[in-house]
């Protein structure tokens, strides 16, 4: 069913809807916990050291090479303490909407406090289960990140960058208690809604970015993005290979992007314009 809406309003409440509903549709992907089935001593208390955060900008135009990039770049995530989201989301155009596609996490092993308290049977459960959740973790993220990553279209004419994160950041993001969080933002950055366009007759405009995180506050359109660290792949890259990018507005659009962030609360880390210049995202 395609699902349309008319106005900013009706829109950004039509996108709040779907982000709910994305989430309550995607959270069989959880691993069930190893102690569930432990009644007899308390659970073993369990935190969240790392979240990884993959947000997939389904506009931006990726090649085959840079998916397989992405995917290097997050793939020694899975240790004990691990959580990992990945949410795609483009504009409110048609059945397209922030949706959170992947959520999974893998627990501790215990002290040895609890592990002397469990018999023998369910010691030797829980050790299986722990090795099996990290299998599992791996081959679900594996997965889940390339089909993100196939559903790229950067035909869809629109891509509201503001509302999906703020969105997402809010919903996904700023209610974890995870230790460290990490956000891997891939997109080109190109703002083209109703909101703001950083296109001028179909070229990128020269950004100032004191005037449009102005803008964005006085709207209500900034994030929350407290005590994040964030990556960018992908800035800039146009889906049109024969259009000239002009170096100075797409470091005027990087520097945008910094203060979009810094001022939500979050610290750059790197920005890829469009590639990021590591082997790893820590």
């Amino acid at each position: 069913m395609k699902r349309q809406c008319s106005g900013f309003k009706n829109c950004l409440l039509l996108l709040i809807m779907m982000l709910l509903m994305g989430v309550a549709a995607n959270s069989h992907a959880k691993s069930a916990s190893c102690f569930s089935s432990v009644s007899y001593i308390s659970p073993a208390k369990q935190e969240i050291h790392r979240a990884l955060y993959i947000l997939v900008d389904e506009t931006v135009p990726l090649s085959d090479v840079m998916k397989k990039k992405v995917q290097k770049l997050v793939m020694h995530w899975g240790k004990p303490g691990d959580m990992v989201k990945i949410a795609r989301f483009s504009a409110s155009y048609r059945d397209l909407y922030p949706e959170l596609v992947y959520s999974n996490h893998i627990e501790q092993r215990p002290d040895d406090k609890f592990m002397f308290n469990l018999h023998y049977k369910d010691k030797k459960q829980v050790l299986k289960c722990l090795e099996d959740q990290k299998e599992n973790f791996r081959k679900s993220f594996d997965k889940q990140l390339k089909v993100a990553l196939k559903n790229i279209n950067p035909k869809i004419p629109k891509s509201e960058l503001f509302g999906s994160l703020k969105l997402l950041s809010k919903q996904l993001v700023l209610p974890d208690k995870a230790k460290e969080k990490v956000v891997l933002l891939i997109s080109d950055g190109i703002e083209n809604s109703a909101v703001s366009s950083f296109y001028s007759r179909g070229v990128l405009k020269n950004i100032n970015h004191r005037k449009t995180i102005s803008s964005l506050r006085k709207k209500g359109m900034m994030g929350y993005w407290k005590n994040t660290r964030v990556y960018i792949y992908g800035l800039g890259l146009l889906a049109d290979k024969k259009q000239y990018v002009n170096p100075k507005r797409v470091q005027n659009l990087k520097r945008f992007w910094e203060r979009y962030f810094v001022e939500s609360g979050g610290k750059v880390v790197e920005i890829g314009t469009p590639e990021l210049l590591l082997t790893v995202i820590e």
